[in-house]
């Protein structure tokens, strides 16, 4: 008899720390970590009357070695890169940030400076200007962007400006929360 009141009392404690546990997996919520994606994984178009190359190089800018993954020439007037970031018929969320970090090569030296001008659905929302040996880095919210727009325009149109280099150019996502289940 104290064998069964024993395996009842096991069975009892193990069901009710079942439903115990069961029940707060389901109130627990985790953050699925998202990977980050390459701005050039969206659907891109020249846009503009330079060159847009995706190409990955090694490059010297200011003294440090960064791989640029693609660039905009803007030769004597400009270059534009266009991306769709949120196809209409896609289940996964949207676009969080955009990380962009972009310079001009140390060895353009004879170089004029060129503007880098940012628009997300047609409306300018950065405008930064680099010359040769200089980089810069922008961090812009794209969570209600459906296209983002690159334009390098050459500051002094009687001569020559050279590339702009584009390495980093990461596209994150807004974190998934979920339920865990073990």
């Amino acid at each position: 008899m104290q064998t069964i009141q024993l395996i009842s009392s096991v069975l009892t404690s193990t069901l009710l720390l079942s439903s115990l546990f069961s029940f707060g997996e389901k109130t627990v919520q985790a953050q699925r970590p998202q990977r980050p994606v390459s701005l050039l994984n969206a659907k891109c178009v020249n846009s503009g009357l330079g060159n847009v190359n995706p190409q990955n190089l090694d490059v010297s800018i200011g003294r440090a070695v960064y791989t640029s993954s693609f660039y905009l020439g803007p030769g004597n007037r400009s270059a534009s890169i266009t991306c769709n970031i949120k196809p209409e018929k896609s289940s996964r969320p949207g676009f969080q940030t955009l990380n962009l970090g972009f310079g001009m090569r140390d060895n353009d030296t004879k170089s004029p400076g060129v503007e880098v001008k940012v628009y997300l659905d047609g409306n300018q929302v950065e405008t930064r200007t680099v010359s040769p040996t200089q980089q810069a880095s922008l961090t812009l919210d794209v969570s209600n962007a459906s296209n983002v727009a690159i334009e390098a325009i050459c500051s002094n149109p009687s001569q020559y400006c050279d590339r702009v280099y584009f390495f980093n150019t990461v596209l994150e996502r807004q974190s998934i929360s979920s339920e865990t289940k073990k």
